[in-house]
């Protein structure tokens, strides 16, 4: 090798010391050292997540890939019988021609005016408007072309040569503290924060070792909380409530009569919303809802003021996810497929249950911009300025930024210490895999819960990812979720019996090592040599006791 390289690099790395020293000491005045060093103590962990990577079961890729063709071969064939012939989901003009001048819609446009068929218009489409009603078409083409994206983007992933999936992390790819991910530098990999929770099946822990994810519990919606102060979303977190299930309920509470309003307690309500969920589930289809909730006699009575297209624990769950960071109707009514009317009364309901959010912390967010030069600071000292025009889209950024940080710098604090624990990482020998924004993936030796140590482990871990954080003089923390599975996409008892499960509370050591046995399928006492014959066939075949 050319000994010119060398003396590049040492130049390179010289250079890069000159600057530090000219630029630190802005740095710091500028409040930007915390920023800087969190940064810096991250690099060593995502190292080891970009070397370990994850191990791939091309059986169960070949499955998932299987099922996507399948799912889209049948999409295409109610497209077609709906359509009255072959409809290419993928032809800008085909498409475009067949709404807009066989079936006479108004055109949907784009930012520069130009007709458009793209997921936005489709989505408008399927919607309907209060004029017309929703177009199935638009819903199946939608679907095809996320079937076709999926088989692109992550069922053609090219893998290490050691079958492992690897990618790219960039600690400061987002304004906010998020990390990006993406191919690695020799153009294997993928994005691996963006993908769909339903097809990471083929991501499985290596032989010997099981999954445990570490998951923030509605995590951003506690910090707002804590920063406005609304008293009913404290009192939800502090006293461990379902946040969906009271968000519904107090919607519902909302919309009765007065002399009605008297009668029912807050229970009576949480109890309507829970028999709504499970008579409803998901559907979607406003008659097809209707018709169920006339069969039940309780829902009978309340069924006009509940939503006509969502149970009205699923309307909560929206609401929770979507509000807070005021997103307007039309938009909250294009992401969520409902009528434009039916999106504004659900966003008046919601700010009048917790006015808390726009009086309180909207408020402070742009007060808190006007005194600072466009700066916020979260509780753990970053700070993020603004630099956009003054305005809605600055506001609504503004809104995002202390939640969004907060969690992830919360989240990534834990990240490092758990990783710089000897007896956590090295000791007891768990990889931590992956971090997703408000969670991390852990692999752990199955010697660890069959010697009964994954409890205090486990309890090491939720203590570190929970450290003390503190807004406007109150001080809290947020609670942590323990997953345990077989592959890394969620539990479902027929497409995925092997996948994370959330594992309830428990109230002993006991209690607990009892539930991971029997939520993984691995017998107590059974010995080393079963478990690890479970764990190594378990991505072919169900474990007993796991279904």
């Amino acid at each position: 090798m050319d000994d010119k390289l060398f003396v590049y690099n040492a130049l390179d790395g010289a250079c890069t010391f000159e600057i530090r020293d000219a630029i630190w000491n802005d740095i710091k005045a500028d409040g930007y050292g915390w920023t800087y060093g969190a940064t810096i103590r991250l690099f060593e962990p995502l190292i080891f997540m970009m070397t370990r990577g994850i191990k791939i079961n091309h059986e169960a890729l070949a499955e998932t890939k299987q099922d996507i063709q399948a799912a889209s071969a049948a999409a295409q064939a109610e497209l077609n019988k709906l359509a009255g012939r072959e409809l290419n989901a993928q032809s800008p003009k085909q498409v475009q021609t067949y709404f807009y001048v066989e079936k006479g819609i108004d055109p949907y446009r784009g930012k520069e005016g130009q007709i458009t068929a793209d997921d936005k218009a489709l989505a408008r489409i399927a919607r309907g408007t209060a004029r017309r009603p929703g177009m199935r078409e638009a819903r199946l083409i939608q679907d095809i072309r996320g079937y076709e994206k999926l088989l692109g983007s992550y069922m053609e992933i090219a893998f290490d040569p050691d079958d492992r999936l690897r990618a790219a992390i960039n600690p400061r790819g987002t304004k906010f503290g998020r990390f990006s991910t993406g191919k690695t530098v020799f153009g294997t990999g993928c994005n691996l924060q963006a993908m769909p929770q339903e097809f990471k099946k083929f991501l499985v822990p290596d032989d010997g070792y099981f999954f445990m994810e570490k998951d923030k519990r509605q995590a951003e919606w506690v910090v707002v909380a804590y920063i406005s102060g609304d008293a009913r979303m404290l009192h939800v977190i502090e006293n461990g409530l379902d946040p969906h299930v009271y968000t519904g309920a107090m919607m519902l509470r909302e919309q009765l009569p007065p002399d009605l309003q008297r009668q029912v307690t807050d229970k009576d309500l949480e109890d309507i919303v829970r028999l709504d969920s499970k008579v409803i589930g998901m559907l979607t289809d406003a008659d097809e809802i209707l018709q169920r909730r006339m069969a039940d006699k309780t829902l009978r009575n309340v069924y006009q003021f509940l939503p006509r297209t969502m149970s009205i624990r699923q309307c909560g769950k929206k609401a929770n996810h979507g509000l807070n960071y005021d997103e307007q109707y039309r938009m909250f009514a294009l992401m969520n497929e409902i009528q434009e009317s039916e999106a504004v009364k659900i966003i008046k309901l919601y700010h009048r249950i917790y006015s808390g959010i726009q009086h309180n912390f909207h408020a402070w967010v742009k007060q808190q911009l006007s005194k600072s030069g466009r700066t916020l600071t979260n509780c753990f000292g970053r700070r993020i300025r603004f630099l956009d025009e003054w305005g809605p889209d600055l506001y609504k950024s503004a809104y995002s930024a202390l939640p969004q940080s907060t969690v992830v710098d919360g989240l990534n604090i834990g990240f490092c210490d758990i990783y710089e624990d000897d007896y956590i990482t090295r000791t007891m020998n768990l990889d931590i895999l992956a971090q997703t924004h408000d969670s991390l993936l852990f692999q752990v030796p199955i010697t660890v819960l069959t010697s009964g140590k994954l409890y205090d482990v486990s309890r090491s871990i939720d203590k570190y990812l929970s450290p003390t954080m503190e807004y406007g003089g109150r001080k809290f923390t947020i609670a942590t979720d323990t997953k345990v599975g077989w592959n890394w996409s969620g539990m479902h008892k027929d497409r995925n019996p092997l996948g994370l499960q959330e594992l309830p509370e428990c109230r002993s050591k006991l209690e607990f090592n009892q539930l991971v046995h029997h939520t993984l399928g691995i017998r107590q006492g059974s010995g080393m040599a079963a478990a690890r014959n479970m764990a190594s066939g378990s991505t072919r075949s169900t474990p007993a006791g796991a279904r």
